[in-house]
């Protein structure tokens, strides 16, 4: 049932959650960066002295989001940041943040951890044991085993800080991806990206999850159309391959899904490929090209992109795209994204010549991140921002 609402109904108002402290995965903090600021466009987001901090105002509304996000580690509830001096300094100002933010009447503990190496000359136990011993004077009901809720503190060895306040759920988020590594899958080839990337692109490309659908028209082995259909999106994966579409569906439902997202397509063709009950426009392009051995097809490299580029154009109204291509190695840069100047060289393809490719399939460069695959190969992570056509 579809509820309508009349001129005269308020709509509801989201509840304000206050400013919060996002906690990053090391993985790659500049592409955690990225898909933090994809998944909360309209958020005016501080950043730290730590690339694996930054901060925001969240609804209720959000949340969602926060759940589905490949590169959040934890989420600090009216959380601070201070610069560390001492132990004692640390424990008054901790106090004086649950004289106004204590535990309600569930049970609670504290959980310190790290990024880095931590703060020198400083034990998380010893220092999560002083918390514990604040909430207690404050008859909170301590239960280390299984608690309701969580105090967490975070010391931060790049910015010798420490950042602390209620979690939100259960605390620093296991990166659950690697239970879905795709070495794994029943359906494999090594080129498969790893679960925490694809999750990241789909994000990155589609972002908020209410925004729409997500579409992956050269899908492989399912990687990235598994993690959108995971994360509850509409999403749709076409390949030319009859034994890919097979593969990636035994794929999906090892994974836990019953989603029907698969589909043999041209990517050349989307919009004569996608089914008529399936969505026909789409928020996120996330592309992969099967370059090499595993190239399909007679179509060359350059112009194999460029059709399936224009002809994803057609199915995008104000979306983004997320291209991964190889590149040569290079040291990595985990804090930032590519300068120009900076950047790897592709193995495909000359960077001036893929933006001008870009250009003219109707798409604009926006940025590019430089991911290690192994000590001769590297990915860069290209994202680009649809062009509106006449």
């Amino acid at each position: 049932m579809v509820r309508m609402r009349c001129r005269e109904e308020q709509a509801r108002q989201a509840q304000c959650m206050g400013e919060h402290i996002v906690a990053l995965r090391g993985w790659h903090p500049a592409l955690a960066q990225a898909e933090v600021r994809a998944l909360f466009p309209n958020r005016i987001i501080h950043s730290f002295t730590s690339p694996r901090l930054m901060q925001f105002q969240l609804n209720e509304e959000d949340l969602p989001n926060v759940l589905v996000s490949s590169g959040i580690e934890a989420l600090f509830k009216n959380g601070e940041n201070h610069a560390f001096t001492d132990v004692d300094s640390i424990r008054e100002i901790i106090k004086s943040h649950l004289e106004l933010h204590p535990p309600n009447d569930e049970s609670c503990a504290v959980v310190a951890w790290k990024h880095g190496r931590g703060i020198e000359g400083v034990s998380r136990s010893a220092l999560a044991g002083r918390v514990g011993g604040l909430l207690s004077a404050l008859d909170a009901q301590i239960d280390l085993e299984n608690p309701k809720q969580r105090f967490g503190i975070l010391l931060d060895e790049h910015s010798n800080s420490v950042t602390f306040g209620w979690l939100q759920g259960t605390g620093p988020k296991g990166d659950e991806s690697v239970e879905r590594r795709a070495s794994q899958r029943p359906f494999f080839k090594p080129v498969s990206l790893e679960p925490r990337l694809a999750r990241l692109a789909v994000n990155l490309a589609s972002g908020p999850l209410h925004n729409g659908a997500t579409l992956d028209p050269m899908t492989g082995t399912g990687g990235f159309a598994i993690e959108a259909a995971l994360s509850g999106r509409e999403v749709v994966g076409l390949d030319l391959d009859v034994e890919m579409v097979a593969g990636a569906k035994k794929n999906l439902e090892w994974s836990g899904s019953t989603a029907n997202v698969f589909f043999q397509g041209d990517a050349t063709n989307v919009q004569a490929s996608i089914p008529d009950d399936a969505p026909q426009s789409f928020s996120g392009i996330v592309l992969d090209p099967p370059y090499g051995r595993n190239s399909q097809g007679s179509l060359d490299h350059a112009e194999l992109l460029k059709q399936t580029l224009l002809s994803c154009s057609t199915v995008v109204d104000d979306g983004s795209l997320v291209l991964i291509l190889p590149s040569e190695p290079r040291e990595l840069c985990l804090e930032t994204a590519l300068p120009s100047d900076k950047r790897p060289k592709l193995i495909h393809f000359e960077w001036p010549e893929l933006e001008h490719l870009l250009v003219q399939c109707n798409w604009k460069y926006e940025n590019a991140w430089y991911v290690f695959v192994h000590g001769s190969l590297g990915r860069v992570v290209i994202f680009a921002s649809s062009v509106p056509q006449d």
